[in-house]
């Protein structure tokens, strides 16, 4: 791993923030989530909180992404989730915030003191030699909680927190220049890491299709897709060396279309385009308003509609929902 100059000082216990103020539904109040991530929901989660299940039994979220839907729902309804995404080190970050909490926080402070006390051309060199450890032969060697360190920094300092790699796997996103970047964040993290800890029942790298093998009838599943681009040069659609193009949008289609015949509830967020209407046709489709952020060019970031798709009502009682029980018996697995 890329060396590391700063030495640690003894850190202050620090108890978990008081995160578990009653919500209405008598359980948990959200958590932030703890990465940057483009397309992440956490801008969006006041216009989207009326279009969720009033009621949830299980979880599943299998783009999981920054996480701020797991992240809001999970310790407001107090259930069981089933976590993936195709990102094997986004996967590992989770698992290493959830198992090894403590060790990853004093990385980060240590982390974080190196690289504030550096001049901008050392923290550049520093972002590199992070960023580059995956061209090297030994990386495959590197351990979990080394490879989630690395993870965790190139996402606050990387531009935009973008998460993109070449064919070959192999990170390729350029500086951010951000001075004074938030790499340790002890309170966050540790919410972060027991929500994980509390709900997280299955958290795995896997495609989305993993999604079938686990639901049941009466569960919530929120699919979050690399979006459809919304013009031939705004083709941002891979966050993993697998592309995500116009044959994974109708085999992701289909996937919803199986779920609604087994009477499981979704929630799928998209790009607002005539093409993608087409492939839900026959669901109820509304549209929110997001923010642009990845655009270099400020003018680039302004209001876009992205449109949420879902085969039940809701809270708006008005509309269907799947034929389920509304007291299922618990899992049995």
């Amino acid at each position: 791993m890329p060396h590391s100059k700063a030495k640690a000082s003894s850190e202050v216990d620090e108890p978990l923030a008081p995160y578990l103020p009653q919500t209405a539904l008598g359980l948990m109040a959200p958590v932030a989530p703890p990465l940057k991530w483009a397309g992440g929901k956490g801008q969006l989660l006041p216009q989207m909180q009326r279009y969720f299940p009033p009621r949830i039994h299980h979880y599943h979220e299998p783009f999981l992404g920054g996480g701020a839907v797991f992240f809001h729902l999970a310790p407001q309804h107090g259930v069981q989730a089933f976590l993936s995404d195709r990102n094997e080190e986004l996967i590992n970050f989770y698992r290493v915030l959830r198992d090894q909490t403590e060790p990853l926080l004093e990385r980060l402070r240590t982390l974080e003191a190196e690289y504030l006390q550096s001049t901008p051309d050392e923290q550049k060199q520093m972002y590199y030699r992070w960023r580059n450890a995956d061209r090297q032969p030994d990386f495959h060697r590197w351990s979990s909680l080394d490879r989630a360190v690395r993870f965790y920094f190139l996402n606050k300092t990387a531009f935009n927190g973008l998460y993109r790699t070449n064919r070959r796997g192999e990170f390729n996103v350029p500086w951010g220049h951000y001075p004074r970047p938030s790499l340790y964040r002890p309170e966050l993290l540790r919410n972060a890491a027991e929500v994980l800890q509390r709900f997280a029942y299955w958290l795995e790298a896997a495609p989305f299709e993993v999604v079938l093998e686990q639901v049941k009838p009466g569960d919530f599943v929120y699919l979050d897709p690399p979006y459809a681009p919304l013009s031939p040069t705004a083709n941002f659609t891979a966050y993993t060396k697998e592309d995500f193009g116009p044959h994974d949008q109708r085999r992701l289609a289909q996937l919803c279309r199986e779920l609604d015949r087994r009477g499981v509830m979704f929630l799928l967020s998209n790009s607002d385009l005539p093409w993608v209407r087409e492939l839900y046709a026959g669901f109820e489709m509304v549209t929110v308003q997001a923010r642009r952020n990845i655009n270099r060019n400020g003018k680039g970031r302004g209001p876009i509609a992205e449109l949420l798709v879902r085969n039940y009502g809701g809270h708006d009682e008005s509309l269907t929902r799947p034929t389920v029980e509304n007291d299922l018996p618990a899992r049995e697995d």
